[in-house]
């Protein structure tokens, strides 16, 4: 007798590594229905779960790691390279630098306090491949972005680098701004053309990698990076 296949897509899992108990509880509560959820209120056990788990996104709480913040993402990453990342932002404590911490590799920023139907959204953007950051971090990314290509200081890695051979240099720039999470208007701004031309780009870029929407093309950066 054959049995029937269920159609239920499997769960992300989400690891939250928090010394807050309260933080933990909410944030359990908030992304248990869709979500596979563990938690861990020590630093020195939370990249061994990861490197035995792989979960789809881990949750850190800065309070729980102090000045190894920065270190632990990067070992998260070097060991679990397909689990993401989200920095937890307390209310309380002092600001992260999320600069910093984005180009160690955060794919995103949640303050403690987000509303829960927002938090559900970062988690799935981030599971799926997405960043969730404040605005204004995008458009300082973007920004910064298009001055090191201007200057032709913005180095590409090797696998990167043959993957988008097919693509002119603005092309390029705008593809790697499409992956920072910049819009048609912010990324038009930033390199002084119009939207109808970032659009023509786009189309471009779509048809020359095989890819046909800006969540593929993140996920293609993401894939090769």
């Amino acid at each position: 007798m054959q049995m029937p296949v269920s159609n239920m897509p499997t769960k992300a899992s989400i690891l939250i590594a928090s010394s807050c108990t309260s933080l933990a509880e909410r944030f359990s509560e908030i992304l248990a229905d869709e979500f596979l959820l563990e938690v861990l209120n020590q630093e020195s056990s939370t990249c061994t779960v990861i490197t035995e788990s792989h979960p789809h996104l881990v949750m850190l709480d800065p309070a729980l790691f102090n000045e190894s913040l920065a270190a632990t993402i990067t070992e998260i990453l070097e060991t679990a390279p397909h689990t993401r990342v989200i920095v937890l932002q307390r209310t309380t404590g002092n600001p992260v630098d999320q600069m910093s911490l984005f180009k160690t590799g955060a794919h995103g920023f949640c303050a403690d306090d987000i509303q829960p139907d927002l938090l559900v959204k970062a988690a799935h953007a981030v599971c799926q491949g997405e960043i969730w950051v404040p605005r204004q971090l995008i458009t300082q990314l973007i920004g910064e972005l298009a001055r090191e290509s201007s200057a032709g200081t913005h180095k590409l890695s090797q696998a990167v680098a043959e993957s988008v051979e097919c693509l002119t240099p603005r092309e390029l720039q705008v593809a790697k701004m499409v992956h920072l999470g910049g819009n048609n208007k912010v990324i038009a701004r930033e390199l002084e053309i119009s939207e109808r031309t970032v659009k023509a780009h786009l189309s471009a870029i779509f048809r020359k990698l095989d890819i046909e929407n800006r969540l593929h093309l993140a996920l293609f950066f993401n894939r090769v990076n």
